[in-house]
């Protein structure tokens, strides 16, 4: 439908002049209903379109107004062929021009990082000693993989442009006329939506386990806690998977957490903000300790988990810091990576996250990614639009789509779990609720570390297939997803 907006658009003004230039007579007749028709089509296909009013609803004011003043300059101007064919040229080729220069704006729509707004890629080979010379702006190496031999990653620099749009414009210009740049994009920033504390849903029966907080899981319970431990009694895993979780960090020394706790950098160890330690309790926290809360790992010969931190206290970061995190995590061994993070993007294909994300997978990990919680379409999300990431929303406790959760019918690897009312572990061991797309990624992330740890040679699309054909076909999981299945996705792995 998006693609129809600027056909219809340009429909409507066309029946409109015709329709004006021949009222009163028969053939005009003909062109009213067209114009009706197509002006229908242009106003639902503007309001279908994913992007907020904020972002599109100036454009919409200009194309009304074009359409409006053309049905004016025809009306008044019909009796006069040629002065009408003159102005409606003028209007054309000053329409063109608007559109030109429009389409050639740098003007993000999404707030960039303050030093550095601009990731670019040099070709392979290129040598980057004059490049601060040519830009006048300062130029740094942006991300470090351990096995550069396997990437491109390591050709991505960060530019700190002028703190001007018309300098950041100008820099894109300049960057754009480089033979040795293969790729630009924003380096934007991301913010993590303001969290909602609520009142957990609660349930009667134990799950089997004996962490005195499972009545207030009721996540746990439509996964089928109980009946998922039970199915891997007696099997062996070949390994402890590690799940990174890259988030505002983790408390790690959290009651709940420690024992499955595993530091990569002492940095990441602990949580001014609270979102990594919910996270990570989700993800992973111990069972059967008598202690707060159970996770879908039955004991710790499964799964540990490990944090990197991305986001600050206050719940920011940037898209070249998620991107440096996810190479720390697959350089130091993660087989799931986690990122209950992300938001709406300037550029439609971020060449960086794909490249990120291909990294992860040549080193072993799976990318787990949320779907985002502003009720649209999550290809308007990075890095949930990723190729190659598992995307995850959320359903409530009825099973149905959370109200908040983004869809991910446009997605290629997309599953749902619970995220409304989900608790699990907060910092200082203190333990609590809260709700998003952020609360159902490590439920998936922490079945992908218990799948890996069973058969560590799983790749992303092996594990989603596994997902997807064992899920259950919620009401709607054609919008989302199908919900995870534990106990049938461990059934189906070759052990």
């Amino acid at each position: 439908m998006v693609e129809l907006h600027p056909m219809l658009f340009c429909a409507s003004a066309v029946f409109l002049v015709l329709w004006q230039y021949f009222s009163g007579k028969p053939i005009g007749k003909i062109f009213a209903p067209l114009f009706y028709i197509s002006i229908l089509g242009f106003a639902v296909s503007f309001l279908w379109q994913p992007s907020a009013m904020a972002d599109t609803g100036p454009k919409l004011i200009l194309q009304l107004l074009f359409i409006g003043v053309t049905s004016l300059l025809t009306r008044q101007l019909k009796d006069n062929p040629i002065a009408l064919l003159i102005t409606l040229s003028v209007i054309v080729i000053l329409t063109m021009l608007f559109v030109k220069w429009d389409s050639n704006r740098e003007e993000p729509l999404i707030p960039l990082a303050e030093n550095g707004e601009l990731i670019i890629e040099l070709k392979e080979g290129v040598q980057t000693d004059d490049l601060y010379t040519i830009l006048g702006a300062p130029v740094s190496r942006a991300f470090y993989p351990a096995d550069a031999d396997v990437t491109t990653l390591d050709n991505y620099l960060i530019i700190d442009a002028p703190n001007t749009q018309d300098g950041l414009s100008d820099l894109i210009r300049k960057l754009k006329s480089m033979d040795m740049v293969n790729y630009i994009e924003y380096n934007e920033v991301i913010q993590l939506p303001e969290e909602v504390a609520v009142v957990p849903t609660k349930i009667s029966k134990n799950l089997g386990v004996n962490d005195p907080d499972i009545k207030e899981q009721w996540g746990l319970a439509k996964l089928n806690l109980e009946e998922f431990h039970a199915s891997l009694k007696d099997v062996k895993p070949k390994k402890k998977a590690l799940i990174a979780i890259l988030d505002t960090g983790v408390d790690a020394k959290h009651e709940d957490i420690k024992a499955n706790y595993k530091s990569i950098k002492s940095k990441h160890d602990n949580d001014t903000h609270r979102h990594g330690t919910h996270c990570a309790g989700i993800a992973a926290a111990v069972t059967n300790n008598k202690k707060g809360i159970a996770s879908l790992s039955p004991n710790g010969k499964f799964v540990e988990v490990a944090s990197v931190k991305v986001l600050s206290g206050f719940g920011g970061g940037t898209q070249s810091g998620i991107i440096a995190g996810m190479i720390e995590a697959a350089d130091a061994g993660a087989d799931v990576i986690s990122m209950s993070l992300g938001g709406r993007t300037n550029d439609k294909a971020m060449k960086a996250y794909s490249d990120a994300v291909k990294y992860c997978n040549k080193k072993g990990a799976i990318v787990v990614v949320a779907a985002g919680n502003n009720n649209i379409n999550a290809n308007l999300f990075a890095p949930a639009n990723t190729p190659g990431v598992i995307t995850v929303s959320a359903v409530d406790q009825f099973l149905n789509k959370a109200k908040f959760s983004n869809t991910t019918q446009d997605i290629e690897m997309a599953v749902s779990a619970p995220g409304v009312d989900i608790y699990s572990t907060l910092p200082n061991n203190k333990y609590g609720p809260l709700s998003g797309t952020s609360m159902s990624t490590p439920y998936v992330a922490g079945l992908v570390g218990i799948m890996k740890s069973i058969n560590p040679e799983l790749t992303t699309q092996e594990v989603f297939t596994i997902l997807n054909d064992n899920g259950q076909a919620t009401q709607d999981a054609n919008k989302i997803g199908r919900l995870i299945q534990p106990k049938k996705a461990i059934d189906s792995i070759d052990k």
